[in-house]
Order: structure tokens, then C-alpha cells, then sequence
């Protein structure tokens, strides 16, 4: 086995915007960067100055290498490199930190401080108290978190450890059916709606099953005579047919706006994406269904499931939602479909 060597550290992703130092690690002739979590050159020189003198000193064993690192420590450690190199969007940084400050909290709630207290069966104690009463896809996201953050653990430190969750797993729970509005209550929410910016809004997510943010965000280039061109989730570009009725409530409000350039929504651009008083305000006041939990997504869920209702083809449902496949469209929506197996069996 050849010997460990160090080389000085470097900025990586410069170009991107990422300031952060890494430090190089040759083992066995393969060269491992991994971030120092600084933009300070002194503190990255530092560390090399650091390594190179352990490189004469006999290191500790490993076992007492994980017994040094605190769970808060590499926590936050990881949770640098979320948001500072890997560069996650803010609102996935805060649920990751979210669900570690829940995990922070039942492990000091039962003693346990340091990585190398844990193990699979206190990992398993933890997903039935603190997950048994989430939904299957909320569980299984928090476990495929906590199993690359402790295998990022492994990596970053060099510590030989088992990852605790790699086994654990809860029972899959049935979806509950996703609650929609019909054609007629959309129309309704739209017509209460408190300006002609937010109707607008509201008939995107409804009549072409734009996002939240795909419809508040759009500009006034993105919108052509038949059709919707955007950049949606992941980054994954999209062309979206405007329907009849989706036309109509277009036309009223860009007589209204007039056709200057920039964002088609100006106001709603400027505010908070997270507010929901618009929504539950005007589902209220039309008098819906499910008004006390209405969301916006919920226009999205009844854009597909009023297009199933009407015996539209699945295929062209799954190309309109913009879903990876079928199957998931089918495992969401899938009991709108026609169940007239009578009429299904004749070729």
C-alpha cells in the first residue's frame, strides 16, 4: 500500500461562483479532493501544514477517529457543503436542516453525542418514533438524506464505519387519493381571485399545469401565440400548448397589461412565493371544496385529474405534466381512469 500524500489545496467551481478551498488526498495512487468548508486561503494553508506533519506522526486508529467527531460537527460540516458547493436551492437547504435538527434533537434527547454511538438499531428506534406517522414518500426522502449524509461522513473523514440506515426501511403506506377541483370550481376560484394578476395565475396552474413558480415567473417572452415555452424542475426545458380556455383568460389580462416586456406577472414576481393567503382567500369565497387546505399545487393535481375524468389519453396526461414516466402519472391519478371494463375489453 503506497503512502498517503496531501497536495496543496485549490478553489474548484471558481467559474460558478464557489469560493470554497479543497484539499487533495493521494492514496494508493488515487486522488481524492474533498472541501475544507473555508474561503479564508490562510485557514486552507493551514490544513495542508497540518497534514503534511501528520504524514511523520503515527495516526490514530480509526475507532478513535469516530469517537473525536461530534454528530453536531459533521452535521453542520455537511450542511456547509449542501448549501456552499453543492449549491442546493435555499428551500432544499432548509428541510435538509430541518430534518437533521429533528435527528440533533433525539439524539441528544438520548445521550448520544458522538458519530461513532451510532449504529443501525438506534437508526431504526429513530424512523418508528420520528417517521412511522409520515407519508411513504416523505420517510423514504428523509432516509435516502440521512444515509448519504453518513456516507459522506465515511468518505470525508476516512472513517470505517457501516452506514446505520443502508438497512433501514419502513412499510410502504397506500397514497391517498389526490384531492382536486373540477372544471366549474377552478373557474370559480378564478373569478374570486383579489386582481386580474392573480386570475391570470391561477388559470395557468389550472389550464396548463404550470407550477407555482413556473406560472408567477414567467416573462412575457415565454408566452407565444399557441403555446408556453419555459424552463421547469430541474432545470428540464418545456413547451406547453395553450388550451381554449386557458386563451381566453390570457387575452383579458394582457388587454389589461398591455404587452411591455419583462416578467407577465410584475406584481407577483416582486412578492413572497410562499404566501398562501391568495389562494385559501379566493377558495373561500368561491365556496369549493377542500378551501381550508387549499394550495396552489392543488391546481396542477386538478389540471390532470379533470383531463383524466375526461377520458383524455394517459400518455398525452404524463407528456403535459411533464412527468419522467408513465408510471408515475399512472401510480398518482391512476383511479380517474375509466373503469368500464366492459367497453376496455372489446378490440
Amino acid at each position: 500500500m503506497s503512502e498517503t500524500k496531501y497536495l496543496l489545496p485549490k478553489q474548484r467551481n471558481k467559474s460558478k461562483g464557489s469560493e470554497i478551498w479543497y484539499g487533495g488526498i493521494v492514496k494508493n495512487d488515487e486522488t481524492k479532493w474533498i472541501s475544507l468548508n473555508t474561503t479564508d486561503k490562510d485557514v486552507a494553508m493551514d490544513w495542508f501544514a497540518k497534514m503534511q506533519a501528520s504524514r511523520y506522526a503515527p495516526p490514530p486508529p480509526k475507532e478513535e477517529q469516530a469517537a473525536r467527531l461530534k454528530l453536531s460537527e459533521a452535521i453542520d460540516t455537511f450542511m456547509s457543503d449542501v448549501d456552499k458547493v453543492r449549491r442546493r436551492a435555499p428551500k432544499t437547504v432548509s428541510n435538509y436542516q430541518k430534518h437533521f435538527n429533528s435527528f440533533r434533537k433525539w439524539c441528544g434527547l438520548n445521550g448520544i453525542v458522538d458519530i461513532s454511538n451510532i449504529n443501525t438499531q438506534l437508526c431504526s428506534k429513530y424512523a418508528r418514533e420520528e417517521m412511522g406517522n409520515l407519508a411513504g414518500n416523505s420517510a423514504k426522502a428523509r432516509i435516502i438524506l440521512f444515509r448519504s449524509f453518513f456516507r459522506w461522513v465515511s468518505n470525508n473523514y476516512d472513517i470505517a464505519m457501516r452506514n446505520p440506515f443502508n438497512i433501514i426501511s419502513l412499510p410502504k403506506s397506500k397514497p391517498e387519493p389526490r384531492k382536486f377541483w373540477t372544471v366549474e370550481e377552478c373557474e370559480k376560484i378564478i373569478e374570486a381571485a383579489n386582481s386580474d394578476e392573480c386570475k391570470c395565475w391561477f388559470a395557468l396552474m389550472a389550464f396548463a399545469g404550470l407550477r407555482r413558480e413556473e406560472a408567477r415567473l414567467l416573462k412575457m417572452e415565454n408566452i407565444e401565440r399557441c403555446k408556453i415555452s419555459l424552463i421547469g424542475k430541474g432545470g428540464k426545458a418545456a413547451t406547453i400548448p395553450i388550451s381554449t380556455k386557458l386563451k381566453e383568460h390570457l387575452n383579458i389580462y394582457l388587454n389589461i397589461r398591455g404587452d411591455e416586456p419583462g416578467y407577465l406577472f410584475p406584481t407577483l414576481a416582486k412578492l413572497s412565493p410562499s404566501i398562501e393567503r391568495y389562494i385559501r382567500a379566493a377558495a373561500t369565497k368561491a365556496g369549493v371544496s377542500n378551501a381550508d387546505t387549499a394550495h396552489y399545487h392543488r391546481f396542477r393535481h386538478s389540471f390532470a385529474s379533470n383531463l383524466l375524468r375526461l377520458g383524455r389519453n394517459i400518455k398525452a396526461v404524463q407528456m403535459l405534466m411533464r412527468h419522467e414516466n408513465v408510471t408515475l402519472t399512472l401510480n398518482t391519478y391512476g383511479h380517474l381512469l375509466p373503469s368500464d371494463l366492459e367497453k376496455e375489453v372489446e378490440l
